[in-house]
């Protein structure tokens, strides 16, 4: 279900130093729902003055890729069967029915919005932001963005999930949205619209093809699905490594984006029904209004996840408030889409995916 609470933005710059920073899109000193507003405004490109408190930023820890592969074999081998991971040049993700052939060059993660969007009606009507002015708002004007977040219900005419996949500059977009229909079935669409809402977990880059970190994954032995399994089991290698070094850990901190198929199996997923007319407080509440599908096999997954927030200390106990974990999934061949939970035929399932640190 939802996670709680997140409004921000993280950022890969160009060299080094930049590129382990996050940035947090913030309106300082106003209300939360005054926030919220703002911050739609300014990332929509309205009349308004910039806040240069709006952004906060923090470090990130960037691995090579064959470090990468090596913690991600580790992660995941517990949890199945059969694990593979390698450095690859990454192959025309366009087959995949992405909008750019790649996920490299200048990656950035950015998370804004939020679910206190979702929850309360106020903020329906004007949560709303542009994929085109979240790219230059982190510094990359014209780039290829994809992940997982909410469509514009102006778009839609009711609330429904987004599976963005958009190449700014070159004018190409293969997004899709998945909603409920009256009678408690789902569909899912094509997308023709740049404009999201409410909240959504997103990577900007240049959408070229380079070096990824490939990962095989089949038949689930473990109890953690393929996402979680992989953030968790990094995080663990990086206590680990902090530990042997005598580092505290908490300061360091992995960002991934990527993309995987679930290429045989069947997965748990939900779709959002259309707004509620009244404040819905996080947890069984919402779980009991979001409805619940089994889907696949062949599933294209858009993926955002962190390890944890390198912000968080005694001083500052809820850092960024950053959601660290969002995929969601569309079928090339079929009209089934949503946001992805886990696999439902363990001894069935198989995976095969390409990540990226940003």
């Amino acid at each position: 279900g939802p996670q709680p609470i997140r409004r921000k933005s993280i950022q890969e710059g160009e060299d080094i130093l930049i590129s382990e920073t996050i940035f947090r899109f913030k309106a300082a000193a106003l209300p939360f729902s005054l926030r919220i507003e703002r911050i739609s405004h300014r990332i929509m490109g309205c009349t308004g003055s910039r806040n240069t408190n709006e952004v906060e930023k923090a470090s990130l820890y960037v691995p090579e890729l064959s470090q990468l592969a090596d913690m991600l074999k580790e992660s995941l081998r517990g949890n199945f069967e059969t694990v593979e991971t390698k450095v690859v040049q990454c192959p025309d993700l366009t087959k995949w029915g992405l909008a750019a052939p790649g996920i490299c060059g200048n990656p950035r993660i950015i998370d804004i919005g939020g679910v206190p969007n979702l929850l309360d009606p106020k903020h329906h009507d004007t949560a709303f932001f542009t994929i085109p002015q979240v790219a230059e708002d982190v510094g990359l004007k014209g780039a290829y963005v994809y992940g997982a977040g909410a469509a514009s219900s102006k778009v839609v005419g009711v609330n429904a999930e987004l599976m963005p996949t958009e190449h700014v500059s070159e004018n190409c977009r293969c997004s899709r949205y998945s909603k409920v229909l009256e009678d408690g079935s789902h569909t899912m669409e094509k997308y023709n619209s740049s404009e999201f809402g409410l909240l959504a977990n997103l990577i900007a880059c240049d959408g070229k093809q380079g070096n990824v970190v490939e990962v095989r994954a089949k038949k689930r032995i473990g109890k953690d699905n393929f996402v979680t399994c992989m953030r968790t089991g990094l995080a663990k290698g990086l206590q680990a490594e902090d530990e042997k070094n005598e580092k505290r850990f908490g300061t360091r901190q992995i960002g991934i984006g990527g993309v995987f198929k679930v290429k045989s199996g069947k997965v748990r997923g939900h779709v959002m029904p259309d707004f509620k007319p009244t404040v819905m407080i996080d947890g069984p509440e919402v779980e009991d209004w979001l409805q619940f599908y089994e889907m696949g096999p062949d599933l294209t997954c858009l993926s955002v996840f962190l390890t944890g927030d390198p912000t968080i200390a005694p001083s500052n106990p809820n850092g960024l408030d950053l959601r660290l974990e969002h995929t969601h999934f569309f079928s090339q061949r079929t009209n089934e889409g949503g946001h992805y939970h886990f696999d439902t035929t363990p001894d069935e399932v198989e995976y095969v995916g390409y990540f990226l640190p940003v």
